[in-house]
């Protein structure tokens, strides 16, 4: 693996993160293996370097709150992977509800999803084959302690994947882009009714009121492997419209999202197609993040972020595994 990565992009790889992080450098981008994620994001913070950690930050809400510890300690820039609320369609939204909460009624977001096979079929992907069996052991185990911490128990083998898949790894970007837009309507989130596990744990599903008023948010995420389509869907039910986010596969990229908007004068009913922008959220977040740490702008999708959407999730998973 380490061997690929320096033949196709002509960088320098390490056997660890300690040895990298003895560089001399400014900044770090984190894309371990999610248990490692806080872990490592404390350890680079406190070596004065600013970090971007791809998502789940953690499993847990208590290890985002050592985050949260390192980075106010070090004053160091500390912002987390979610890029769909950096697709200007997303951004598009954001402004057209904004508060508007006292209108909504029903939010639900349906995914399903290949995975990536029909997409990157052609790029020079590499299994690696090079990975110590001993480190795979300590993921195993440090993702299993963690999750047993996040749900108040050890869980079963397939109650281990439903969360560490569907809920942290696939729903956590569905749930971070929806509690944008509540923000931004001034609604919050009450009890969850409901959860399930599903689909041999390829599948989580999840339902939470809204509050004021009398609303309800569905979310979903199932894995449909041999199908080469991926459909990602958030609608937003109101009075008297419906607003549609359609996002493309993460794999594809500057494939614009589709933003639709359904109203009616009585019988009349007629489909706004909104366009926003072609630009791609993976380089506008990565843009985010440079002006945090070049010129001091706020930090979009911090840690404080991230642990709401994992107390969202942890309430789901105890929901569905009782």
């Amino acid at each position: 693996m380490r061997d690929h990565i320096e033949k196709r992009w002509g960088v320098k790889s390490f056997e660890s993160a300690d040895a990298l992080l003895g560089e001399k450098v400014d900044a770090v981008l984190i894309a371990t293996p999610d248990a490692y994620h806080a872990d490592l994001a404390i350890l680079a913070l406190e070596r004065g370097l600013h970090v971007f950690s791809e998502k789940p930050l953690c499993y847990d809400p208590a290890d985002a709150d050592r985050v949260i510890a390192a980075r106010d300690k070090t004053r160091r820039v500390m912002q987390v992977g979610y890029m769909k609320r950096f697709d200007p369609a997303w951004r598009a939204l954001r402004e057209m509800v904004r508060g508007e909460g006292a209108r909504l009624r029903y939010i639900s977001v349906d995914v399903n999803d290949p995975d990536s096979w029909p997409f990157t079929a052609h790029r020079d992907l590499v299994a690696g084959s090079d990975v110590a069996p001993a480190l795979i052991e300590e993921t195993q185990a440090r993702r299993l302690e963690q999750i047993s911490r996040a749900l108040g128990r050890v869980p079963s083998a397939a109650e281990l994947k439903g969360f560490a898949g569907p809920y942290a790894s696939s729903m956590v970007h569905d749930v971070n882009l929806v509690h944008g837009l509540l923000d931004a309507m001034e609604v919050k989130t009450g009890a969850v009714t409901g959860a399930a596990i599903f689909a041999g744990s390829a599948g989580g599903q999840g339902a939470v009121r809204l509050a004021p008023g009398d609303g309800l948010w569905t979310v979903s995420h199932v894995a449909v492997p041999k199908l080469s389509d991926y459909s990602e869907r958030v609608s937003l039910f109101f009075d008297d419209r419906i607003y549609e986010l359609d996002f493309p596969s993460p794999y594809l990229n500057h494939q614009p999202t589709r933003l639709t908007e359904k109203r009616s004068d009585g019988h009349h009913a007629r489909r706004i197609d909104h366009r926003p922008s072609y630009a791609e959220g993976f380089v506008e977040e990565l843009k985010s993040w440079w002006r945090a740490m070049v010129e001091g702008t706020p930090v979009e999708n911090p840690v404080e972020d991230a642990r709401r959407g994992m107390e969202l999730l942890g309430a789901f998973a105890r929901k569905a595994i009782g």
